[in-house]
């Protein structure tokens, strides 16, 4: 009898132990359990705040930042509406800003405060589940402590935060303008900007950013179309200094600039124009007296081996098809791009190849001249003179990699004019020689001695020369703000060692393009309601108001890539060109078609970059024979077939195939038609257009 009580008083307090509970959670919370969270949580700027009842804070205003509640007492849904408390009146009014929520991994709202002020938020909690017992349950329970005892969750609850917003004080940092190198610009939409492209300078930035300075405030990225004369870019520098001088109200800024971007810093303060408006000056792999690899640009049309001369020459040769030239060498002398030739030494560096003698520069029958940089290192003066404090830092890897001297074979007649006037570098495009390409110490692009011409404060380190902005990141933010940065960014930008190459993808006119990635991924245009789209992550897209259309994905994922064009304007021949690029090798892929007012094209293109290799099938057009007949017909309207007794022979094969029910008899059926193409281009009936487009038409079938 008494282990059956004590068995009964151990049921009991059970029960007892859950109401207890429930009457516990079904209580009202204590005021003002929520806080409102709003800043970057990763260590950027705004620095992420916590925002509780009653409290003062100081914020950037109009500055964007993700915002959302914290409440760790709430068991369901949790919602806040912000509103900025209106005192003008003669009672005080609550102006709505915005709805705010619990953290979403997928990213949170954004807020950026409109002004400084009093602000209150209505945190509002919904009721969660309540608790259910079961009928004999309740009845038992209710016969202790009454029926009214049932565990239940209330209506929903509203706390409401109180606190002030006041104005961050502003920066004491002197503003400061980025200027990046040759192809350190790129074009969105017509709008330069710094490097969307490789990314070399996002960590420079974003640390400046992590340890106070603000863009468009005290942090100015300068990007340029670095096709132009240093003069000229340097024209529109003045004219940066400034704008910004009138943002900040300040008389001086100071400057940090990479590669090229030096020297249009020096053509500024070294010339009349110059305002005296520059406080510090930090260069970082500049070449101060010119690099050697400008020579085959400037005399041949072509660049060295690695990553970054690859990526350079694509894309020039690009900008040349499109504009009709039929070399590189042609459009760099006939458009022209004078910048190349600025880049050239100022100092001895080209032997012949039946002698070890290295000529004096100047030296009109042994060297291409460069007055640009000429004139500035015979100013020297002016820039020793101007009151800057000047800090070099130069890149000097561990491995003899950067081109010093170039052994060439002389020509009969130098000439400035023709193709390796100069002389063409011994066995140059001979992977097995060192073409002519002699190398020494520097950055890889830069040689020690040229960065170094400015000693001073020289800083060498080991890093390449697309490595320095990221390398130096904490020493130029020291130098310029005089105190150690507090945070330093690093991710994947900026450093070789985790950068595998790059893909590229371009269009040239009539077509815009949407890329598709082997994950689904976008990238483009999105022909249905004409916006941009940006799915892969540091991927850059140029946008469909150009027409030098392309799309850029660093560390390409293996696989198939879907590019689908979209005919333009009054439609036509376009082309697709696509580019795998990394550090030992490059393969580019043509695709020439027909297109019309809005004809959706879908191709399909494989890619690998895997290790040392880079490697991009040939660009397969996606057909039907439908879509194949469209194009013989649109071939033949361009002229690209000359026989209409061909096109209508042709036309007929299709229609037949159409008709055929085996598989077997439809592919030998192609297989005629590739036969029939390969004479009509012997014939001169078609032309290479023509017999291209057609045979990746015919291809597809077969294979499909």
């Amino acid at each position: 009898m008494l282990r059956a009580m004590r068995s009964g008083v151990g049921v009991l307090s059970a029960y007892v132990a859950m109401v207890a509970a429930a009457f516990i959670f079904a209580l009202p919370v204590s005021a003002h359990a929520s806080t409102f969270i709003w800043g970057d949580e990763n260590g950027g700027t705004p620095t992420q705040i916590e925002i509780s009842h009653g409290g003062t804070y100081e914020v950037p205003l109009n500055t964007p930042a993700p915002a959302y509640i914290f409440d760790p007492l709430a068991f369901g849904p949790v919602s806040g509406v912000l509103y900025a408390i209106d005192n003008s009146g003669a009672t005080p009014a609550r102006v709505q800003i915005g709805t705010f929520f619990r953290q979403n991994v997928l990213g949170d709202t954004e807020l950026a405060w409109p002004a400084e002020g009093e602000y209150e938020l209505d945190v509002i909690e919904e009721p969660g589940p309540v608790l259910n017992f079961n009928d004999r349950l309740k009845q038992f329970l209710a016969d202790i402590f009454a029926k009214s005892a049932h565990a239940q969750f209330g209506p929903p609850s509203i706390e409401t935060l109180h606190f002030t917003i006041q104005e961050a004080a502003s920066s004491n940092f002197t503003p400061v303008i980025i200027i990046p190198g040759i192809l350190g610009s790129a074009e969105h939409n017509g709008e330069w900007l710094i490097d969307p492209i490789a990314h070399t300078y996002d960590n420079l930035i974003d640390t400046l950013v992590a340890n106070g300075y603000e863009k468009d405030k005290t942090l100015f990225p300068f990007p340029y179309d670095w096709h132009v004369s240093n003069r000229d870019t340097a024209a529109l520098l003045k004219q940066k200094i400034a704008d910004v001088k009138a943002i900040c109200g300040c008389d001086k800024v100071d400057i940090v600039a990479h590669s090229m971007g030096g020297l249009v810093a020096r053509q500024y303060i070294q010339s009349g124009d110059y305002a005296h408006d520059v406080r510090k000056l930090i260069f970082l792999g500049t070449p101060q007296m010119g690099a050697p690899n400008a020579y085959l640009m400037w005399e041949g049309g072509e660049t060295d081996v690695t990553r970054e001369g690859r990526l350079f020459k694509y894309f020039l040769l690009i900008e040349a098809i499109e504009n009709g030239y039929t070399s590189l060498f042609n459009y760099v002398r006939s458009k022209p791009i004078p910048s190349a030739q600025e880049l050239l030494p100022v100092y001895s560096y080209i032997k012949h190849a039946d002698s070890s003698a290295i000529s004096s520069y100047p030296n009109t029958n042994w060297y291409p001249g460069n007055l640009f940089l000429s004139d500035l290192d015979n100013n020297m003066s002016a820039l020793y003179s101007s009151g800057i404090a000047i800090t070099n830092f130069v890149g000097k890897l561990t491995s003899s990699t950067t081109i010093s001297v170039i052994r060439v074979v002389p020509p009969t007649t130098i000439s400035t004019t023709a193709l390796w006037g100069f002389g063409k570098p011994e066995n140059f495009g001979k992977a097995s020689t060192d073409q002519g390409l002699e190398r020494g110490v520097g950055d890889g692009t830069v040689p020690l001695s040229s960065a170094s011409f400015i000693a001073n404060d020289l800083n060498i380190v080991n890093f390449e020369h697309n490595e320095l902005p990221t390398a130096t990141e904490g020493s130029v933010f020291k130098k310029l703000a005089g105190q150690e940065a507090s945070t330093l960014i690093n991710n994947s930008h900026g450093l070789l060692g985790t950068a595998k190459g790059i893909l590229i993808f371009q269009v040239l006119s009539p077509a815009d393009i949407v890329v598709i990635g082997p994950d689904g991924k976008r990238i483009g245009k999105e022909f249905t309601t004409s916006q941009e789209i940006n799915e892969i992550p540091d991927a850059f897209y140029s946008g469909f108001g150009t027409d030098e259309e392309y799309v850029t994905i660093p560390n390409p994922l293996n696989g198939k890539y879907k590019v689908i064009t979209q005919g333009t304007g009054s439609g036509g021949s376009y082309t697709i060109a696509a580019s795998a690029i990394n550090d030992a090798t490059s393969t580019t892929q043509f695709f020439t078609g027909l297109t019309q007012p809005d004809l959706i094209t879908e191709h399909d293109i494989n890619v690998g970059v895997t290790g040392s290799n880079a490697t991009i099938g040939s660009v397969q057009i996606v057909a039907t024979i439908s879509s194949t007949q469209n194009d013989v017909n649109r071939a033949y309207n361009a002229r690209w077939i000359k026989s209409k007794k061909f096109r209508d022979s042709f036309l007929k094969s299709l229609g037949k195939a159409a008709q055929m029910k085996k598989r077997g008899d439809r592919i030998e059926a192609y297989e005629d038609m590739l036969e029939d193409l390969q004479d009509a281009r012997e014939d001169r009936d078609i032309n290479k257009q023509a017999y291209d487009l057609l045979v990746a038409d015919i291809n597809w079938l077969v294979s499909h």
